[in-house]
């Protein structure tokens, strides 16, 4: 089954887009933090959006693989290119001291969220599934 194709693609990054900016605005507001960088750190949660959704549509294509080693390889392969982002960026530009402290952070708690929901959405899917294949017996 697959969850995420070519015609949800987008709203799926436009609504964990949109999420992710508003947790962000919400937790600086509450904080009383003011982003310096704020175009550069939206347009770099768009990236990520795009990206970890990409990572997640991934899982239709490695089904046949045991499920475990799946998500970890998913998120792996995320974090891993995010690093690899910041490390080329701090070729051009000044990195913070806690860059990939601060990304991995920024990365992993959307990520998870976002993929607890796509495998309760999956695995309900393919009980749902089962039970019509159940009943045409």
């Amino acid at each position: 089954m697959k969850l995420i194709n070519r015609n949800n693609f987008i709203s799926i990054v436009c609504i964990s887009f949109t999420l992710i900016v508003c947790g962000k605005l919400l937790l600086e507001k509450s904080t009383g933090f003011i982003d310096r960088y704020y175009t550069e750190n939206i347009f770099t949660c768009l990236g990520i959006s795009v990206l970890a959704t990409f990572v997640l549509s991934l899982h239709y294509y490695l089904q046949r693989f045991p499920f475990i080693p799946v998500v970890i390889g998913q998120y792996l392969a995320l974090i891993g290119f995010v690093f690899l982002c910041i490390w080329i960026m701090g070729h051009f530009t000044e990195n913070a001291p806690s860059a990939y402290k601060d990304m991995f952070v920024s990365v992993t708690i959307p990520y998870v969220a976002g993929a607890i929901v796509y495998y309760i959405s999956f695995f309900r899917q393919i009980k749902r599934a089962n039970e019509v294949f159940s009943n045409l017996e």
